[in-house]
């Protein structure tokens, strides 16, 4: 027999009600008695002796019928949205008005609750986008040629003035303005590529022209912001004796570089491999910008009544991401809103656009996989943990484990990967050259 029956809907508001019988409430009542009968003492029973008739008397009949109604409908609900095919997107309000809730009855639960809105995408397929054509040229071929070439360069010893780029073996000793040498301010043999701004600002500049077997004082300030507070916004002054003066030596891309940082003999062996493998990375981004695209035109012709509380949910998930950036860095929210000085209430306002962002899409593009009918099938699941469990260092079967109940978490987002390929797939894009492309900006700008 059903239990659950649908009352009705208004916008995303759905009315249900549940029906437990006397019988299934008794049961809960002893289910809470049992469960709690060791807190009870009663004059003449040894705690937790007590029947539930002496503990009702003693203590009052209704004693267990609160947690009974709670046991009973966190039973029945899971169940009831189950049976009539509802996901809530926030906590039921239930009305029991009018009813006696005591042993011997049964229960009527009638249970409000926001849902998803349940809409229809409109012309989502044959969507027209302009797009760049993604050609790989030969210049970004060569390119890729010389950072392996830049890669495997060596620093080679010059007998000239240093300039920026090259790289210094020297010794340095700071000292403050009043000719205290401070500490961490001193270092033998350091190496340090002029121009890498490695060091305080102003520091390297000092040293643009210096020779191999030169002494040269470099007077600087630290910056206000300097993590050593004693230092910070104060003058010092570092005397440096350069050892040698380094310069970059990037090997020719000829056969010999082809078979040290390749499998293949030639140069021109090595850039059609360099060639397929930017035309695959190219194909990639472009698949994404044609998705992204795409999506992009149909976020702004589609409307949808989102509840609020999805949006508030949405910034509370934003807020928890940021906190853990944030802990990488050793400073969480709190640090940093009182950092910038920010009221948390400014804050989720801040972020609220991007929440409603998010939860839009989502909503666009589980409304379009419903439409086409998509569904995840066991190896996509599968393969989904997979990749998961790459990110995180454990094989599929452990990353399953990890995610537990929440595998319909998982079965949605491929049915969303699919129905953004389903998307893609069906637009309709014009290809321009890149120039073109480029001018249009310039001009635009």
């Amino acid at each position: 027999k059903r239990k659950a029956n649908f009352i009705s809907r208004e916008i995303n508001t759905v009315k249900i009600e549940m029906e437990v019988t006397a019988e299934e409430f008794e049961s809960a009542i002893n289910k809470v008695f049992n469960r709690n009968r060791s807190r009870f003492s009663i004059p003449g029973f040894r705690k937790g002796k007590a029947t539930r008739k002496m503990i009702e008397s003693h203590y009052g009949k209704d004693i267990f019928v609160e947690d009974a109604v709670s046991e009973v409908f966190n039973d029945h609900y899971p169940k009831a949205l189950d049976e009539l095919g509802f996901e809530p997107v926030d906590h039921p309000e239930i009305d029991l008005k009018d009813q006696v809730l005591q042993s011997g009855n049964g229960i009527n639960f009638k249970v409000s609750f926001l849902v998803a809105p349940d809409f229809k995408v409109e012309n989502y397929k044959g969507v027209k986008i302009t797009l760049p054509k993604a050609e790989v040229t030969d210049e970004e071929v060569e390119n890729q040629l010389k950072s392996y070439a830049a890669r495997n360069a060596r620093l080679v010893s010059v007998d000239r003035e240093a300039k920026e780029g090259d790289t210094l073996v020297f010794d340095y000793k700071g000292f403050t303005y009043d000719d205290e040498q401070f500490e961490g301010g001193t270092a033998e043999n350091a190496k340090l590529k002029l121009g890498s701004n490695q060091f305080i600002p102003g520091f390297e500049d000092e040293l643009i022209g210096v020779k191999a077997g030169e002494e040269r004082t470099v007077n600087v300030r630290f910056p206000e912001d300097y993590p050593a507070e004693k230092l910070a916004g104060e003058q010092a002054r570092f005397e440096c004796t350069v050892h040698d003066v380094k310069e970059e030596d990037v090997p020719p891309v000829d056969d010999e570089l082809a078979k040290e940082c390749s499998e293949y003999d030639t140069v021109d062996e090595w850039k059609v491999e360099i060639r397929k493998i930017l035309e695959e990375n190219k194909k990639k981004q472009t698949e994404a910008s044609v998705q992204n695209e795409a999506m992009r035109v149909i976020y702004e012709n589609t409307v949808v009544d989102i509840p609020e509380v999805m949006i508030e949910h949405e910034i509370d998930d934003l807020l928890r991401q940021f906190d853990q950036q944030l802990g990488y860095s050793g400073m969480n929210l709190q640090q940093y809103l009182a950092a910038t000085q920010t009221e948390m209430s400014d804050f989720r306002e801040q972020i609220r656009d991007e929440a409603e962002r998010k939860v839009k899409t989502r909503l666009i593009v589980e409304a379009i996989a419903k439409q086409e009918n998509v569904e995840a099938t066991e190896e996509e699941i599968e393969e989904a943990f997979k990749n998961m469990g790459i990110q995180y260092g454990v094989d599929a079967a452990k990353m399953r484990e990890l995610v537990g109940g929440d595998i319909k978490y998982v079965e949605k987002d491929v049915c969303a990967r699919k129905a953004f390929k389903i998307i893609a797939d069906a637009a309709d894009v014009e290809w321009i050259d890149a120039a073109t492309e480029e001018e249009n900006t310039d001009t635009a700008e």
